[in-house]
């Protein structure tokens, strides 16, 4: 068929910018599902088998075994996928906050407080876990990246959890 085709496999957080070419398909192995690259700008994000997609420009597909069908997403949305809890939620994404951990900031929506941390592990470079009971409660906002410290501060406050020090860096939990 003369058709080109990729598989990559992507273990924690990158942003796509691809040019669509019809001879040529690329699909991206992230957490739980499989990402269809259609010619665009997009943004995926890893914490375990939890995957974020966001578009900034163009569609791409996404598809997993714990999907009934492919979703397809189109430029100014995103995904949540959550194949532990059974859950996909796609929702309206901002196209400018999409990669924007390249220029110091992350931006959340109703995210779920280990996506953020694996985000902010990543971007910020502070090791963090978070405990069990609080591990898919939502986030929405914007935290700066240039201090990890000051950013889980601000996150632990916003969310009104406890943030404690533990021999690997931080423990993210429930206020006791």
């Amino acid at each position: 068929s003369g058709r080109h085709q990729e598989t990559m496999a992507l273990a924690g957080g990158a942003l796509f910018d691809i040019r669509h070419d019809p001879s040529r398909t690329l699909t991206i192995s992230a957490g739980g599902v499989e990402i269809g690259d259609i010619g665009t700008r997009f943004d995926v994000q890893t914490a375990g088998q939890q995957v974020r997609v966001a578009v900034a420009e163009g569609q791409v597909s996404v598809a997993s075994a714990a999907l009934a069908q492919p979703v397809r997403l189109t430029e100014g949305r995103g995904l949540l996928f959550d194949p532990a809890r059974g859950s996909s939620l796609v929702q309206a994404v901002n196209k400018a906050d999409v990669g924007g951990w390249r220029t110091g900031r992350l931006s959340f929506s109703e995210t779920p407080l280990a996506l953020v941390a694996a985000d902010l592990e990543r971007y910020a470079g502070v090791k963090v876990t978070v405990a069990q009971r609080v591990r898919n409660r939502p986030f929405s906002g914007t935290l700066a990246i240039g201090n990890g410290d000051a950013a889980l501060r601000d996150l632990s406050q916003l969310m009104a959890v406890e943030l404690r020090r533990d021999a690997g860096g931080y423990v993210l939990d429930s206020a006791r």
